[in-house]
């Protein structure tokens, strides 16, 4: 375990003590929370050498995470719901998945077992280019390399303070003209046709998450505009759906983006600072379109994540939200 791994099961360890004493006043009344997950990690006969996911989330994992929360008396929800409004003291959960992942589908039958509903958050051109997200790229060969993890952090950071093309380029550049090419179902994007069928499912929503996983802050307005709507287009053209919910890629928005997002005809928008949404919502307002968001992971036991996220307070929270805020300080948003 690295000494990233000690330090965060430390402060999960006091969060569930905390939040053992908060839950026990019985304070979770009237809140939306919402979760972030990415691909869906393979059990050891299915994996790939070559391949890793930082979240490690596996489907067994997303199953106790399903789990607790039905457990727990939690209602989940699809953004429709939310749209229409949420009864004011309910206990509601959102589920979503970021970026376009084919493994997705492997949680269908589990969401099916469980009857809730989820958002796939799609970057459209890494579907219709068939293309790998440029971070797994660099991570998968940092791993093999053996690079230090704060090392791989490091440079993947910094390639984020980069538009998409820009990063990609330098990622090209540093392991070849092929680097962007998946190396199996677990890093792969849909392709159009599976993005039509999976979104078809009565479980399934789709949401705009930009053409090329765009951070919007590194671009400036006009393209930010076109980053939202072409998504929306695309995701029309391969689906027939139009998506009324964004999830802003790595989290960053300014009022400016959350008014473009609001002209492509979105209602509901997601960051990744983890935290409780308090109800009531109405669609379009900015509470609704800068929703809090967790995000899982596969390092620490996922029951004690789940009754953390459920706390009124969480010293991890804190820590999450500070290092965002000092992180958010090399980006700002481009002018016209």
């Amino acid at each position: 375990m690295t000494m990233y791994s000690r330090a965060r099961e430390m402060l999960l360890a006091l969060d569930r003590l905390i939040a053992t004493s908060s839950l026990a006043m019985g304070n979770e009344e009237g809140v939306l929370l919402t979760f972030l997950f990415h691909g869906l990690v393979p059990d050891s006969k299915e994996a790939h050498p070559d391949v890793t996911d930082p979240q490690g989330i596996t489907l067994e994992m997303f199953r106790r995470f399903l789990d607790h929360f039905q457990r727990h008396s939690y209602n989940f929800v699809s953004p429709d719901a939310i749209a229409q409004g949420l009864h004011p003291s309910g206990k509601h959960v959102l589920v979503t998945f970021d970026d376009g992942y084919f493994s997705n589908t492997k949680a269908l039958p589990v969401l099916e077992s469980f009857g809730v509903p989820a958002v796939l958050f799609v970057s459209t051109e890494h579907v219709l280019q068939g293309k790998a997200f440029w971070w797994d790229v660099v991570e998968r060969k940092a791993w093999m390399r053996g690079t230090p993890r704060k090392q791989v952090q490091q440079l993947v950071e910094e390639l984020k303070r980069f538009k998409t093309s820009e990063a990609e380029a330098q990622v090209r550049a540093q392991l070849g003209p092929h680097a962007l090419r998946p190396v199996s179902d677990v890093d792969r994007p849909f392709s159009p046709s599976e993005l039509k069928d999976f979104a078809a499912h009565p479980l399934i929503s789709l949401g705009n998450h930009t053409t090329d996983h765009a951070i919007l802050t590194n671009y400036s307005l006009p393209e930010v505009h076109a980053q939202i709507q072409r998504a929306q287009d695309d995701l029309y053209a391969m689906t027939g759906q139009l998506p009324s919910i964004i999830a802003y890629p790595n989290g960053n928005e300014t009022p400016a983006i959350v008014e473009a997002a609001r002209s492509a005809g979105i209602r509901l928008g997601l960051g990744v600072q983890p935290g409780r949404n308090h109800l009531p919502l109405q669609a379009g307002t900015q509470d609704a379109m800068t929703l809090k968001r967790f995000t899982l992971t596969g390092d620490c036991p996922i029951e004690g994540q789940c009754q953390a996220s459920r706390s009124l307070f969480s010293l991890y929270r804190v820590g999450r939200s500070v290092t965002r805020k000092v992180r958010s300080g090399f980006s700002t948003l481009q002018p016209a």
